[in-house]
């Protein structure tokens, strides 16, 4: 009986390479870490099968994104009922700017989440998040747009609420006073 699975060293260095950006990514558009690590499995299972081979650094890093935003489509589609999420997963060993931001990150829809992931996370440039992700550039321009706008939306929102929690105890204070 012949071991199919032999040691690789292509293998190892490619999973040690790319295996924090494809987790980070999933994460990202399934909000969940074991739905990312299911997804993370079936990216590195699907390169073992198939064995591309790549023009470039920069083409085997687009071919691991677009793998991984395909699993996760295919994900969110065999997905037959709502699933509640915690926000809060795994977090140690990130700040508390990290965790609010993430926070915020995760109230954004799938479609901007992975722009702002690409383009901050990622360090890719809108017209390589234009062909990977099959957009137009203004396309992308526009939904990281939209995408920075909400996040400002929501952090004031969130400013809001804790200056409007702040108050309360003062005018409830107040009042008591005057009586």
């Amino acid at each position: 009986m012949q071991n199919s699975m032999r040691y690789d060293p292509m293998i190892e260095r490619v999973i040690n390479e790319y295996s924090d950006m494809v987790y980070k990514l999933a994460y990202a558009r399934t909000k969940n870490k074991y739905d990312a690590e299911d997804i993370l499995q079936e990216v590195f299972l699907r390169y073992i099968r198939r064995k591309p081979e790549f023009q470039g650094t920069e083409h085997e890093k687009a071919w691991f994104l677009r793998v991984t935003i395909n699993c996760s489509k295919n994900l969110f589609a065999s997905f037959t009922k709502n699933r509640t999420v915690s926000l809060i997963d795994n977090q140690m060993g990130i700040t508390d700017e990290e965790r609010v931001l993430g926070e915020f990150l995760v109230k954004l829809p799938v479609k901007y989440l992975t722009i702002i992931h690409l383009f901050y996370y990622e360090d890719l440039k809108i017209l390589e998040i234009a062909e990977l992700l099959n957009l137009k550039e203004s396309t992308v321009k526009m939904q990281l747009t939209r995408a920075r706008r909400l996040l400002k939306e929501y952090i004031e929102m969130e400013e809001q609420n804790v200056w409007w929690k702040i108050q309360i105890p003062f005018s409830k204070n107040s009042s008591e006073r005057r009586t």
